[in-house]
């Protein structure tokens, strides 16, 4: 791929038009790795940190980023996704969207750096104004890296995108951990917030070999405007954290720390079982979003592969969670067990939901999405204010019962939008759902007989057990779903090799 310099306003990029199941086939493997590599070491890092750190430590850190990532969502963020979704984007396009962002990145860093003290004081906590000034030059980093992200996922360069975040995940990890048993503490985990993304920014632009010019116009601004303004809105309702800002300032680090443990380990299952089809089922379905029979089936297939991961990833982390987390991560973390399985039903709905969120968004919705996640957030919001006093284990459990009250919603657009029944997207789940309880029957029954048993063993045992039963039973009632899905993919790679 050569250099891409703008210069003439040509069109330089339209969507693929020919390959586009291929495409996506490619996507998701490289997709997989994008999310899996990334994950695993990141989850390296976190049960290191985790085994040195306090919850009182993690939750100063993650107060402050709370603070960063709500400043940060006053920019443009999503406009990357406003570039893939524009059937044809021009040299101007991405000169527009680049310079508005690194001149965003600027005044929103300024005002962090002023606001600090004031922030830290409002906040209760003098002692994180240090960290917000490092995590908060995570802001340029994370506006320079839209355009070319845009460009890599238009063009279904998934391999490009896995390299990129391959290098920044080596590169945070490494310093993370270099810095932990050099014994820096809570700083390990604030340096290791900007590594990442300016080790990201620096292979996102080598893999989308493109540069930014100054053919700056107002025309191509608003063409992604309408797209740009409500998907940054729909990302700022994602990322502003104040859930974990509230519970950070009205009960403690200590609590928050607890909260944001149980979290991250649901937001890396998610990552891993959620990321790759995101990006994928996203571009996919953009470029055949005029197409209703394809956009219907790509949507069915996704959501039947999302729900075959995450019932037994998801609910076998809740099944196992009294042995695993006081064994991996510490006995200073066993306050985080319940937490952990409320928020792993939660993680089952998001998943699921990533699929609906691609599909309402490629269709053009995405004004109706971001209502939707406004909507959830003011719930949520809501949720933590009433029910902060009585612990983090009762707010995880109000907003697992807010998401399920929530979900209905996003299947009636998902229905009206593509004629899909309520019967036959239902039964995407009935499958895996019997496999799953398959499953839980198995570990609990290990559990039990293997109770005087040490603590190592019996996880094991119940991991083993747990994931014969559930590929068995899954093997037994969707093989003929999962052949099919093997015979794409099968034909995929003979197309590719001819």
């Amino acid at each position: 791929m050569r250099l891409l310099i703008s210069e003439a306003d040509e069109i330089v990029f339209e969507h693929l038009s020919e390959n586009r199941s291929r495409a996506a086939l490619r996507g998701a493997f490289w997709s997989a790795l994008d999310t899996m590599i990334p994950t695993a070491l990141n989850s390296l890092v976190f049960i290191v940190t985790s085994r040195f750190l306090l919850p009182q430590d993690f939750g100063l850190v993650a107060l402050a980023f709370a603070i960063v990532s709500f400043t940060a969502g006053f920019g443009p963020t999503a406009f990357g996704e406003a570039l893939i979704q524009q059937k044809s984007i021009r040299r101007s396009h991405l000169d527009t969207v680049f310079w508005l962002s690194f001149l965003s990145a600027a005044i929103l860093y300024a005002a962090l750096f002023l606001l600090s003290p004031h922030l830290a004081h409002w906040v209760g906590h003098d002692e994180i104004v240090g960290l917000l000034l490092i995590i908060g030059l995570k802001i340029f980093f994370d506006m320079m890296i839209i355009v070319p992200n845009a460009l890599i996922g238009r063009t279904m360069s998934f391999h490009l995108a896995a390299a990129r975040t391959a290098i920044a995940t080596i590169v945070s990890a490494s310093i993370c951990l270099t810095l932990i048993f050099a014994g820096f503490g809570l700083w390990a985990l604030a340096i290791a917030q900007i590594a990442a993304p300016a080790a990201a920014c620096v292979a996102a632009f080598w893999g989308a070999r493109w540069l930014p010019g100054f053919r700056i116009k107002l025309s191509s601004l608003r063409e992604l405007l309408h797209y740009g303004i409500y998907a940054s809105g729909n990302r700022f309702l994602q990322t502003m954290n104040l859930d974990q800002l509230i519970i950070g300032t009205l009960v403690s680090p200590a609590a928050l720390g607890i909260y944001n443990f149980a979290r991250r380990l649901y937001e890396m299952l998610n990552n891993v079982l959620a990321g790759g089809l995101n990006s994928v089922s996203h571009v996919l379905l953009s470029s055949l979003q005029h197409d209703k029979d394809k956009v219907r089936e790509a949507f069915l297939m996704a959501t039947f592969g999302c729900s075959l991961v995450s019932f037994p990833a998801f609910m076998g982390l809740a099944a196992v969670a009294d042995d695993a987390i006081p064994l991996i991560f510490g006995p200073h973390w066993a306050a985080a067990i319940w937490p952990v399985r409320f928020f792993c039903v939660i993680g089952l709905m998001a998943g699921i939901g990533v699929i609906q969120a691609s599909l309402i968004t490629s269709q053009g919705r995405s004004d109706w999405w971001f209502y939707y996640q406004l909507v959830r957030n003011v719930v949520s919001i809501l949720t933590v204010l009433l029910l902060h006093k009585y612990g983090v284990s009762t707010v995880v459990f109000g907003l697992m019962v807010g998401v399920l009250m929530l979900w209905p919603v996003t299947l009636w657009m998902v229905s009206r939008l593509i004629g899909l029944s309520i019967a036959e997207y239902f039964g995407q789940f009935l499958r895996p759902i019997a496999a799953y309880l398959g499953m839980l029957v198995a570990v609990l029954a290990t559990s039990s007989a293997l109770y005087d048993q040490p603590l190592a063993a019996r996880l094991i045992c119940e991991v083993l057990v747990g994931g014969l039963t559930y590929s068995g039973l899954i093997l037994l009632l969707c093989k003929e779903r999962i052949l099919f899905l093997a015979r794409t993919t099968l034909q995929g790679r003979r197309a590719r090799a001819q």
